[in-house]
């Protein structure tokens, strides 16, 4: 088996941590997080992984809350990831400035 962890830097003081377990080639568990620097913390704002055997999304807010979406259908766990890898990076922004706007509230 191959394990892998490595971060994708985007635009700000933003970045994906992407984590993922690997068999014969086939993508058995993965995280793929999205993280913001605040006060010299990374912070996960957005997390997709297939823990409990299926996809999903969570959406962290300030207080330490989070919306959970109900699973999600792919597929294969390569799917999945390539699509939470795609999400992230095009909606960065979106969901740094929901977490902004959370944190007022």
């Amino acid at each position: 088996m191959n394990e892998s962890e490595f971060f994708i830097s985007l635009p700000g003081a933003a970045a994906l941590r992407v984590r993922y377990l690997k068999d014969r080639g086939r993508i058995l568990r993965f995280v793929v997080q999205l993280e913001m620097l605040i006060e010299r913390d990374w912070t996960p704002i957005v997390r997709y992984d297939n823990a409990h055997q299926f996809v999903h999304r969570d959406d962290l807010k300030p207080d330490g809350s989070q919306i959970k979406t109900p699973p999600m259908a792919f597929a294969n766990n390569e799917d999945a990831f390539n699509f939470a890898l795609q999400d992230l990076r095009t909606n960065s922004r979106f969901y740094i400035e929901r977490y902004e706007r959370w944190s007022t509230e």
